[in-house]
Parts: C-alpha cells; structure tokens; sequence
C-alpha cells in the first residue's frame, strides 16, 4: 500500500466514527464520564445517574462514544451532568488529531418526553 492508499483509509476510518473531520458536524452517541469510561469502560445508564452524574458534577471532563470511539467535549461538564449514560445529539466540529469535538448545540433524548431536547 503506497502513502496515498494508507492515509486514504485512515480518512475513511476517521469519517466512519466522525464524519468530515474539521467541520460542523452532527453525531449522535452516548454522553460519558471520560474518567469511568477511561478507566473501566463503563456507558450505561444506570451507571450515569449515579457516579457519572458526580463525576461530571465535580468537573470531570465529559465525552460522547460515537460508533464505539469516545470524544471528549470541549465544553463544560457541570451543565451535562443530568444527561451522562444518555443518548445525545452532539452539534459541532471534530478535531481527530486528539479526539475533541467541539460542541455548538447538545441534545438529549428524553425518556420521559420521547423527543430530543436541547441540553442546558
């Protein structure tokens, strides 16, 4: 495989998780508590209302996982924390080189409305 195949196939592996890195992009995916997913791997639900709610309380970085790849967002993670183990709706532009997304508008999907609405 020459140079232009290999960075070829890195730009679609990259577009696969994000698609069209650098620019205004929607994604959709599950809202994380970088440091639990970071250290035990750790998405669900159950698990955000509790310990992923504190974590992001207490200014943990927070991440969405888009097709099985976690991005951290650039943005507060106070505000987010009611929304950890959610599905979201993430507005803005991705960075690959270091895996940030960073977010112009959150959505969440409220199971308790059956709609997206927009994150605080």
């Amino acid at each position: 495989m020459n140079k232009y195949q290999t960075l070829l196939a890195g730009a679609v592996i990259l577009t696969g998780a994000v698609p069209v890195i650098g620019k205004t992009v929607t994604v959709e995916g599950i809202l994380l508590d970088m440091k639990c997913y970071s250290e035990l791997g750790v998405t669900s639900r159950a698990h955000g209302k509790t310990c992923g709610k504190v974590c992001a309380q207490s200014g943990i970085p927070v991440g969405v996982l888009v097709k099985g790849k976690a991005w951290t967002l650039a943005t507060p993670s106070t505000p987010l924390a009611d929304y950890i183990g959610d599905k979201v709706k993430v507005t803005g532009t991705a960075y690959a080189k270091d895996h940030v997304f960073v977010p112009t508008k959150i959505m969440y999907w409220s199971h308790k409305m059956a709609m997206w609405m927009k994150a605080k």
